[in-house]
C-alpha cells in the first residue's frame, strides 16, 4: 500500500506543532483544560504524554482563593499517547483555580515526581453554564466534504472536511481505488472541538495511477477503529491530462 507521504507531510505541517523527544525521555507533550465554564459544569482534561515505561499522571485542582486543593485525581499511563477524562467537583464554587499536572513513576506521588507541574488556569463564572459557544456539539458527524469531481495531471486541490464532535475524537481519511476498493492511503489525527480542515493537494498522478478514486471519511473514539458516525464518501476521477 502506497502511502499519503506528501499528504501526511502537509496536514502535519498544517495542524500540529512537533518537538523533539527523547527515546526514553517521560514528559506531558500537551495539556488543555477549558478556559472558564459555569459552577454546575465539569473541568474536561485533554492531556498527550511521553512515557517510556508506566507512570502516574497526577491531576490536581487549586482553588486560587485560599490556595485549597478541592479535587485529585490519579491516572495510570501505561504507554504514550492522548487522553482525555472529566474531574467532577463536588460543589464546586465561583472563581479562580490552577490546575496542575505531572508525572511520577508506578505507585508513587509528589516528592518522586519526574516532571515538573504543568499548570493551566481555569476560570469558574457565577453562572450555571458558561454562555460561550460549547465547543462540542451534540453528535458526532461529518458535516460535508468538498473535493473536485476531476483532477487532471499536476492540479492544485483541496480535500476540506467540516465536522461535529460531541468530545475529542479521531478523524480517519481514507483514499480508496473506488473501482475494485483498494485502499491507496490513510491518515487519522484527532479533533478536540468542532471545525473544519482543509488540505492541500498536488501532483498527485505521480503517486497515484489514473483511476477513479473515492474520499472516505469518519470519526472513531480516541484509538479506536470502530465508526462513531456516518462515513462520508467524496467520488473524483484522477486524470493524466
Amino acid at each position: 500500500m502506497k502511502l499519503l507521504t506528501s499528504f501526511v507531510f502537509v496536514m502535519v505541517a498544517g495542524l500540529l506543532l512537533f518537538k523533539p523527544v527523547l527515546a526514553n525521555e517521560d514528559k506531558i507533550v500537551e495539556f488543555i483544560v477549558q478556559e472558564q465554564i459555569g459552577f454546575e459544569e465539569v473541568p474536561v482534561i485533554q492531556v498527550e504524554v511521553q512515557v517510556s515505561k508506566t507512570r502516574e499522571l497526577h491531576v490536581a485542582v487549586v482553588n486560587l482563593d485560599g490556595w485549597k486543593t478541592v479535587k485529585k485525581t490519579q491516572k495510570r499511563i501505561k504507554q504514550s499517547g492522548k487522553f482525555h477524562f472529566e474531574l467532577p467537583i463536588e460543589n464546586l464554587q465561583p472563581g479562580k483555580y490552577r490546575i496542575d499536572a505531572y508525572l511520577s513513576p508506578r505507585r508513587k506521588g509528589w516528592k518522586d515526581r519526574i516532571t515538573e507541574p504543568t499548570r493551566r488556569n481555569l476560570l469558574v463564572l457565577n453562572k450555571t453554564k458558561n454562555p460561550k459557544k460549547s465547543l462540542f456539539s451534540k453528535q458526532d458527524k461529518i458535516k460535508k466534504v468538498n473535493f473536485p469531481k476531476q483532477v487532471v495531471g499536476s492540479q492544485a486541490v483541496e480535500l476540506n472536511i467540516h465536522y461535529e464532535v460531541t468530545e475529542a475524537r479521531d478523524l480517519h481519511i481514507k483514499l480508496l481505488d473506488s473501482s475494485n476498493w483498494q485502499e491507496f492511503g490513510v491518515l487519522k489525527f484527532t479533533v478536540t472541538e468542532n471545525g473544519q480542515i482543509s488540505i492541500p493537494l498536488s501532483n498527485m498522478p505521480t503517486d497515484f495511477p489514473t483511476s477513479k478514486f473515492a474520499w472516505v471519511i469518519y470519526l472513531t473514539e480516541i484509538n479506536k477503529l470502530e465508526p462513531i458516525s456516518k462515513k462520508q464518501g467524496k467520488h473524483f476521477l484522477l486524470t493524466d491530462n
